[in-house]
């Protein structure tokens, strides 16, 4: 039988990587599961290229690879736009990751606003890649991700194009 404070730590530490697996709980928001399931489906289904879009594929600073392109929901646009020190709950955004090319697809990154405030917890960060997605990045105030985040005006570090 393992000790209870050694399974605690296992279990903090399986969170703070790929795959936890743990889903938030948070249910809808802004008609986005929030769940990992949830977000996978919304990134290959495509839903967001409807939303304003930086205009091309270009490079990156990001650890998301060399080449991306971001989507933004009209809650962030207008958030951004209006300079809100805190964005609203339903704040979306998407990052497609492409191969060095610039032309091949090779997963995506998603930020979703799930509380009203400032701080890493108020979001659910999500990263992932074809073409199972099976490893993801996935969880409110993920250790790997909130990090550069946290440069952002209230985590969000890409400007509307």
């Amino acid at each position: 039988m393992t000790p209870r404070p050694l399974l605690l730590s296992l279990l903090l530490a399986a969170a703070c990587g790929p795959s936890s697996s743990v889903d938030e709980g948070l249910g809808v928001v802004q008609e986005l599961d929030t769940s990992e399931q949830g977000i996978t489906a919304f990134v290959r289904s495509g839903d967001y290229k409807s939303w304003l879009a930086e205009p091309t594929v270009h490079d990156t600073r990001a650890p998301h690879g060399s080449k991306v392109r971001v989507f933004f929901n009209d809650l962030v646009v207008r958030s951004l736009r209006d300079g809100n020190a805190t964005h609203p709950v339903g704040s979306i955004l998407v990052k497609e990751l492409f191969e060095d090319d610039g032309k091949t697809l090779r997963g995506h990154a998603l930020d979703v606003k799930v509380t009203d405030g400032a701080g890493k917890d108020t979001w659910i960060f999500y990263e992932g890649f074809g073409p199972d997605y099976s490893n993801n990045y996935y969880g409110r105030a993920h250790s790997a991700c909130h990090s550069c985040h946290s440069d952002g005006k209230d985590y969000v570090t890409t400007p509307l194009p």
